[in-house]
């Protein structure tokens, strides 16, 4: 089973894989979400990652959930808008919406989580797109709240005091996080997802500068294979990106129950040596 972690300072209990919802509603079929959602019971995935602006997969996840609920944390997204109907994103009333669609969909009568999605820094500055989100929470429509971005724009957020959790990029190939971001945010004691934790499966294809068999992983190879970390490159990202103490959960997409399992395995892997961290922060050239 997947192990459980806390959310920063709230009294979310999330599990360290978490799955990502953004595909499943790009034509997969109800059987298959149903046995997908099962498995991630099953296994111990218990915190699922969403937005109102993926395709139908708020929809979907509301169709399966039924009484089973409060066996998972939720957290959505909001803020965007799908684009020609006249709505300024980021905008109080788009927040609103978006936030009661997201309850109607899921048929929740309170968000577990709700990330600004990724605004700019410009946007966060102004102060209504936080305020809005700060009164759906007083209004009981969001426990808790949180930003997703990266870089200056996360910064931005961190700053501003109000955020239970951030959403940031970080991984084996982008770990631009590092220095300022992921420092930032222990320091202010809110929590960490990571998104693309595998790199979007970029250790993969031969024609990537990073690919898994090409000299890029010369200076690191040996201890790699050393700590078992070799063999499988989607688990030697996720072993890296859960290696880091700040990062309390790892979010992962896939609208298949076999490779739910296998990333589930790849989860449970060994935190990586403190001597191969920093040998891998530094084959990154921004660290």
């Amino acid at each position: 089973m997947e192990k459980l972690a806390q959310l920063g300072t709230t009294d979310l209990e999330i599990s360290r894989h978490g799955f990502g919802a953004a595909r499943i509603g790009d034509g997969v079929s109800l059987d298959q979400i149903e046995n997908l959602l099962d498995s991630l019971l099953d296994l111990g995935i218990t915190f699922i990652d969403t937005a109102d602006c993926y395709t139908r997969s708020e929809e979907l996840i509301g169709r399966y959930l039924g009484d089973r609920s409060g066996e998972f944390v939720i957290a959505t997204k909001c803020g965007c808008t799908s684009g020609g109907d006249g709505e300024e994103e980021y905008s109080r009333a788009v927040i609103e919406k978006s936030i009661d669609r997201s309850l109607k969909r899921m048929g929740l009568e309170c968000l577990d989580l709700v990330f600004l999605h990724t605004c700019s820094a410009e946007v966060l500055r102004a102060g209504e797109a936080a305020d809005a989100l700060m009164r759906a929470r007083d209004a009981g429509k969001v426990r808790y709240t949180g930003y997703s971005g990266d870089d200056a724009d996360a910064l931005q957020a961190i700053s501003m005091g109000v955020f239970d959790a951030i959403q940031v990029t970080f991984n084996i190939l982008n770990q631009t996080a590092l220095d300022e971001v992921l420092p930032a945010a222990q320091c202010a004691g809110i929590g960490v997802v990571a998104k693309r934790p595998i790199a979007n499966a970029r250790l993969l294809p031969p024609d990537s500068p990073q690919f898994h068999g090409g000299p890029y992983w010369n200076p690191v190879r040996s201890l790699l294979t050393d700590e078992g970390a070799w063999d499988d490159p989607l688990e030697c990202s996720l072993r890296f990106t859960l290696s880091h103490p700040v990062i309390t959960s790892a979010i992962i997409g896939t609208t298949n129950a076999l490779h739910a399992r296998e990333n589930a395995n790849r989860a449970r892997g060994e935190a990586l040596s403190p001597k191969l961290l920093d040998a891998l922060h530094k084959l990154h050239p921004e660290n």
